[in-house]
């Protein structure tokens, strides 16, 4: 009686189209042959049939569901049930053919697991999308190397490389437009767009702003011994698509050109031109510029029409890697908090793990601030990291530990003082110089009574030493460098045109968490023992002292000698002592006495 009443109930299917080509309802009372055929689908279409039954399992096979080419033959597919076990995923094993039509038929043998058959077989027929249609969808960035200021290598005929890379580059280029495919270049002439400081950004906002997919740089090779020559490609060694098209094109270019084939590589860690786009990147040394044969060779019309070709076939084959149906971007990056003991070899990392907007997780290039981290010295270190795509900025935390760097050795730098730089004048005369010396000497006193290491940048009054500012502040480096400084405290007063400004203020090095550990132990400190009004942190970057010191430093600014009641407590010797251990409670705090 069941089977019965379930033979009456009409199956419908529902084809599901990827990029929005919306829904097609066939319903058992309409099952034709044909449903006619879908037009303009992508070459790696999936198709997703929706019952409103739960199927049986048994009889989803690719003897019942399947895909005819143009001839009738059957087409390789996975034929899988879906999880809510009332649909069919039909997957081609191979991408297929530009602009062919294929059939796709769900035979009656499909069954639902009360054992109903399909009344009658359903068949669409679809058109993939010609190649013109489907190279017409990428876009790819040719980066011509160097250009403008920047010759780059040269060779001993005097043939230049930024020239030898523009020449290739506009000619593969223009290969690919011919063949449908968008093209950016990052130059199209000798004259660039960008400054010195900020080249590789200017290529990769190219890029970006482009959406490319895939970034291509093109370069000349250089080398010391000058019998070496070839060919070879470097790609992100985090990003197997980049792999899969450094071999493409080092093959193609390979075979066109007839050069010794030098094989791809994974990117060197110096190479931040394969971290910056959200492309997939590679890089092409077209060959040895310093091999004087191959420089030659390198600098004809024919090679460089070969190399194009073959650059511009190998990108064509890899169109087909980028799946173009799905849009994918960064949902998060987490920070990175290391800790390594001095003198320990430190790499900062080229890539970085991200969290996807589609839940999964993906290598990431990442460029940071600095080039290198130095573990010389100990202390916490912080660099801030860049990486396509991605609008925040990404921290790694270093902690360097123990060594000598960990040693408590600590520089006091009395602000001026040295030569005509008395620093600044404020009520009844009072001059900075003579404030900061008074209290230096102090909390190094306090310092060494705790069992601390102390060296001065200046003991005395050094008012007609003949050094210049400049000349000062590099002799009080040198004195914390010297002595291998752990932390180097420059103690000053501040000025104002204005008697209304007042208060404590310390400047630190923000790009270091132990800088700003020790700038607020000190600037609470002061707070706490001298009641002035806080200022609060403030940015020192830009100091000298902070930027020419191997050792954590920080400059604290005690009051303003121009306020009555700031210059109050700065002439007073009772508050001066408190001034004292206030910056030296910071100092001992931090070092953990």
């Amino acid at each position: 009686m069941k089977n019965k009443r379930w033979t009456s109930v009409f199956v419908i299917l529902v084809f599901i189209f990827n990029f929005f080509v919306g829904f097609v309802h066939i319903k058992a009372a309409d099952i034709y042959d044909d449903k006619g055929t879908k037009t303009n689908i992508d070459c790696n279409k999936n198709w997703t049939i929706k019952f409103n039954m739960e199927l049986d399992e048994s009889t989803v096979n690719t003897e019942n569901v399947v895909v005819l080419d143009e001839k009738s033959n059957k087409v390789s597919v996975k034929v899988t049930l879906g999880n809510d076990k009332k649909s069919i995923v039909v997957t081609p094993n191979s991408y297929y053919a530009t602009g062919k039509t294929y059939s796709l038929i769900i035979k009656d043998a499909v069954k639902t697991i009360w054992g109903n058959n399909l009344k009658k077989s359903a068949k669409m027929n679809f058109t993939i999308k010609s190649e013109e249609e489907v190279n017409s969808q990428y876009t790819v960035c040719i980066d011509a190397g160097h250009g403008g200021f920047d010759d780059g290598n040269v060779s001993a005929a005097g043939s230049k490389e930024k020239d030898i890379n523009l020449a290739i580059a506009l000619k593969t280029g223009k290969i690919l437009k011919d063949n449908g495919v968008n093209v950016v270049y990052t130059r199209t002439s000798d004259s660039v767009s960008w400054n010195k400081n900020n080249e590789l950004q200017g290529r990769f906002d190219i890029s970006n702003n482009a959406k490319a997919d895939y970034f291509v740089s093109l370069h000349c090779n250089t080398y010391t011994d000058t019998n070496v020559n070839g060919i070879e490609t470097y790609y992100s060694d985090w990003d197997t698509t980049s792999q899969k098209i450094a071999k493409e094109v080092q093959n193609k270019i390979v075979s066109k050109t007839l050069r010794n084939d030098r094989g791809i590589k994974s990117a060197l860690s110096n190479h931040e031109i394969l971290r910056g786009t959200t492309a997939h990147a590679i890089m092409v040394e077209l060959g040895f510029i310093s091999n004087p044969l191959e420089g030659s060779i390198m600098d004809s019309s024919n090679f460089q029409q070969n190399s194009a070709e073959g650059i511009a076939e190998g990108i064509l084959k890899s169109l087909n890697l980028i799946d173009k149906s799905k849009n994918i971007t960064i949902n998060s990056i987490s920070n990175i908090n290391n800790s390594i003991t001095v003198g320990q070899p430190y790499s900062l990392p080229t890539n970085l793990q991200a969290n996807m907007s589609d839940g999964s997780t993906k290598n990431v290039g990442v460029i940071w601030n600095v080039k290198s981290a130095n573990t010389s010295i100990g202390g916490t270190y912080t660099f801030k990291g860049k990486v396509a795509g991605y609008a925040k900025e990404v921290i790694l935390t270093l902690n360097v530990i123990g060594g000598s760097g960990g040693s408590n050795v600590i520089c006091i730098d009395p602000g001026h003082g040295i030569g005509r730089d008395i620093g600044a004048t404020g009520v009844g005369g009072l001059h900075e110089d003579d404030v900061t010396l008074n209290v230096g000497l102090k909390v190094g006193k306090i310092l060494e009574s705790n069992g601390v290491k102390v060296v001065y940048t200046r003991t005395k009054d050094e008012r007609f030493n003949p050094l210049s500012v400049t000349e000062s502040l590099q002799r009080r480096c040198d004195t914390s460098n010297n002595a291998n400084a752990k932390y180097f405290v420059s103690i000053h007063c501040n000025s104002f045109e204005s008697s209304g400004a007042y208060g404590t203020e310390t400047l630190y090095f923000t790009d270091s968490q132990e800088s700003k550990r020790l700038a607020n132990a000190i600037q609470s400190n002061i707070i706490k023992e001298v009641g002035t009004t806080d200022r609060g942190l403030k940015d020192g970057n830009w100091l000298y002292v902070v930027n020419n010191t191997k050792a954590t430093a920080v400059l604290t600014e005690l009051g303003f000698l121009t306020n009555p009641g700031d210059a109050q407590k700065l002439t007073n010797n009772t508050y001066l002592d408190k001034y004292a251990k206030a910056i030296a409670n910071g100092i001992l705090q931090c070092l953990g006495k």
